[in-house]
């Protein structure tokens, strides 16, 4: 009886400590991410100048870019393993918000450019 209570206890530390391993794991990689998400803040800061036609190209061209940092930061908020709130401290919340209203971002840049 008690090597069985032993080996349930030695089973549930290991996975206590792989989900502790796991979440320091993406924690580095929301660290990176914050970088990037950084990098396309003041890449669109520069596009969405008002002295600047922010032109369909360029907003491809950004998209194309950052895509990948995209989808890591989705798989990022859609895990367990990590919570949003820790995300959203570090700017991924605001990068995904940014990067949803890219759109509308460029269009009310070129209607303050053109008047």
């Amino acid at each position: 009886m008690k090597l069985i209570l032993i080996i349930i206890l030695l089973v549930a530390a290991l996975c206590l400590f792989g989900a502790w391993r796991y979440n320091c794991q993406l924690k580095e990689k929301a660290k990176k991410c914050s970088v990037g998400a950084k990098q396309f803040h003041e890449k669109l800061q520069q596009l969405s100048d008002p002295s600047h036609l922010f032109t369909d190209e360029e907003v491809r061209k950004l998209k194309m870019q950052f895509g990948p940092l995209l989808d890591t930061v989705n798989d990022l908020y859609d895990s367990r393993f990590i919570s949003n709130e820790y995300l959203d401290r570090l700017g991924l919340g605001e990068f995904m918000e940014e990067r949803k209203l890219l759109n509308h971002i460029q269009l009310v840049n070129n209607q303050q450019f053109k008047s």
